[in-house]
């Protein structure tokens, strides 16, 4: 059966544009819109295209289960998605995962009495073969679950490694890194490769974990300030996510440190949050966009081509980063 895929690839445009066309969406040249509808005919689409059409809007849903919303990143994101989302003629429908196994059960069986068409999971799972085993395409955001469900993620080791290139060139010598990634620091490539870039210049660094308890009423003052009381004389931190970052900004400064000049700070996140930083936070940062639309993208292929077939999709999506060098380094 043919694909969206199929009919952009012969037209020329993006998967979405056709999306659009098809649905009667947005507003596209008449030539456009009769190439697409011509090369629809000749492949076939169109007794697929008017099945969608008749479909109930419970159909053309996609569900994206993310942490609940003391997360502000996950807002920002979700949004995105949505936009990508409707892009192509679906609808997005949010859920909150609290890492409760019984209440992840209990959403995928709400999911599929919804009839809802893919899912996008942001949030850890307790069990990712009982997600695997699930009747709709799964693709993950932010991390790698299993081998047999795709992921789209950032380049988590590039930005351990230039987070600490970074603290280097500044002249820092004792480096802490602050974490509350949930597979601890053995399962963090952010931590890796900042640890693999530090010890090629043999310079020391000390890691401090915050629990999933933490982050959810955002309390990281104690291991912060525990931080700063074993290891005065530090003069690098690099935070694990912007908010961790803001925080230790906010805490070193009230014990009269002065940033950058006795300590130098960058995190890892979007300008989205960080503008609110003072002095502005340097950043590792990432491209949330492309995140988004490489996320959408394929799991709308999978839904398009049937599960069966994701084997022959990509498995691992990885989105670069780059430096945005500001007033705390």
């Amino acid at each position: 059966m043919a694909t969206i895929k199929d009919i952009a690839d012969e037209v020329g445009i993006s998967k979405a544009a056709v999306s659009r066309i098809l649905n009667r969406k947005g507003s596209f040249s008449p030539d456009t819109i009769a190439k697409v509808e011509k090369v629809a005919r000749k492949l076939n689409y169109a007794s697929t295209a008017m099945l969608q059409q008749e479909a109930t809007e419970s159909t053309r849903l996609i569900a994206a289960i993310f942490p609940p919303a003391e997360f502000p990143y996950y807002g920002y994101l979700s949004a995105l998605l949505e936009k990508e989302a409707y892009d192509y003629g679906y609808n997005l429908m949010l859920c909150g995962s609290l890492f409760d196994r019984e209440k992840e059960e209990e959403c995928y069986r709400y999911l599929r009495e919804k009839r809802i068409c893919g899912i996008l999971l942001g949030s850890y799972t307790y069990d990712a073969t009982m997600l695997s085993s699930q009747d709709f395409p799964v693709v993950t955001i932010g991390y790698k679950l299993a081998k047999n469900i795709p992921a789209v993620r950032t380049d988590n080791y590039s930005i351990g490694r230039i987070a600490a290139k970074h603290l280097l060139s500044k002249g820092c010598k004792k480096l802490l890194y602050i974490t509350g990634y949930l597979g601890g620091p053995k399962e963090d490539l952010r931590y890796k490769g900042f640890a693999e870039e530090l010890a090629l210049r043999q310079c020391e660094s000390w890691i401090y974990e915050i629990n999933m308890d933490m982050q959810l009423v955002n309390d990281f003052s104690g291991i912060i300030s525990q931080m700063i009381l074993e290891h005065p004389d530090a003069d690098g931190v690099f935070a694990e996510t912007d908010a961790l970052a803001m925080n230790c900004i906010q805490i070193y400064l009230g014990l009269g440190y002065r940033i950058p000049q006795d300590l130098k700070v960058i995190g890892y996140g979007n300008l989205q949050f960080s503008i609110f930083s003072n002095p502005q936070l340097t950043l590792v940062q990432e491209n949330t966009k492309e995140i988004a639309r490489k996320a959408i993208s394929l799991l709308i292929e999978m839904i398009e081509t049937g599960k069966n077939d994701s084997q022959s999709l990509p498995q691992e999506i990885i989105v670069p980063v780059s430096l945005n060098e500001r007033k705390t380094t």
